[in-house]
């Protein structure tokens, strides 16, 4: 496994999951398989699919996040921010 801290530097995508863990998202999703008729499992699924592949769908849309903040970090000259990012966008192919 690579370092955390070479795809995430200065932990700041950890931060976001650790304080993410206060909220409850099953509540809404409960609602929404039940108003669909449809398992809480299978729109759990569903949410993980979108999200995942949303990456995709946001360069045809929008600049991402992702490459605001590296446009960003590369404006500041912040090398180790620039090489996170780079990371976290290649993360799952081999290059």
């Amino acid at each position: 496994m690579d370092d955390p801290e070479t795809f995430d530097p200065g932990g700041r995508f950890r931060a976001e999951v650790q304080a993410s863990r206060l909220l409850d998202p099953m509540p809404g999703l409960q609602v929404l398989a039940d108003s669909l008729g449809a398992p809480v499992g299978d729109v759990v699924h569903h949410a993980l699919v979108r999200w995942s592949g949303a990456g995709a769908e946001a360069l045809l849309a929008a600049p991402p996040d992702m490459l605001v903040a590296l446009r960003e970090a590369a404006a500041a000259g912040d090398i180790e921010r620039v090489r996170g990012i780079a990371a976290a966008l290649l993360a799952g192919w081999d290059a």
